[in-house]
């Protein structure tokens, strides 16, 4: 699950630039977030809107393999699927969880990290304008992108700026996902 996607398309109201299409949630144009926090509850509705299509395309894709993609030989060397006489693909296994990966953990926390500081904090620049030079790929504004890459907190750096901010994405996401049924009889858990 691409984390950093998710904030490219809050950044546009649920438009994807690579695309054009609406495919997320209108939750605001970048103009209009007057707070980290209100930006990052736009980040965590389309969070939501895209867990719940990732779940559902899951669901389909362990039915269909349950229902056609037997797996014999994997079934015989996991625990208790022979003793249920059910397929690891069935729900045959001791343990069947599921794990979404959030993919982008420490590049999600710095773009929030350099948002947070450039536009809320410091207020170098504001969020529209941060937008149009991240859509033209700093393009005219090498100074733009050497401040963003070298003077704002990053995440991995024991930098507490940056890990409250990744520790709120993960929350975000567990908050989503953890613990909830699986086709298998298992429950979906973060990875």
């Amino acid at each position: 699950f691409n984390l950093v996607k998710t904030l490219e398309i809050t950044l546009h109201n649920g438009v994807d630039p690579a695309t054009g299409k609406q495919i997320g949630l209108q939750t605001g144009q970048p103009d209009t977030f007057s707070s980290f926090d209100q930006l990052f509850e736009a980040f965590r509705r389309q969070l939501q809107h895209f867990i719940e299509i990732k779940l559902r395309g899951n669901q389909l894709i362990e039915r269909m393999y349950a229902e056609q993609m037997p797996a014999p030989f994997l079934s015989v060397l996991i625990d208790d699927c022979i003793r249920k006489g059910r397929d690891y693909n069935a729900g045959g296994a001791r343990y069947n969880n599921t794990f979404i990966q959030m993919v982008g953990l420490g590049s999600i926390t710095d773009c929030l990290s350099a948002v947070r500081e450039m536009v809320y904090d410091t207020r170098s620049i504001t969020l529209s304008d941060m937008v149009k030079v991240l859509d033209v790929n700093f393009e005219g504004n090498e100074t733009m992108r050497q401040r963003l890459v070298h003077r704002t907190p990053k995440y991995g750096n024991d930098n507490d700026y940056a890990d409250e901010i990744m520790v709120r994405v993960f929350n975000a996401c567990f908050e989503q996902i953890d613990g909830r049924p699986n086709t298998k009889g298992g429950k979906y858990r973060v990875e």
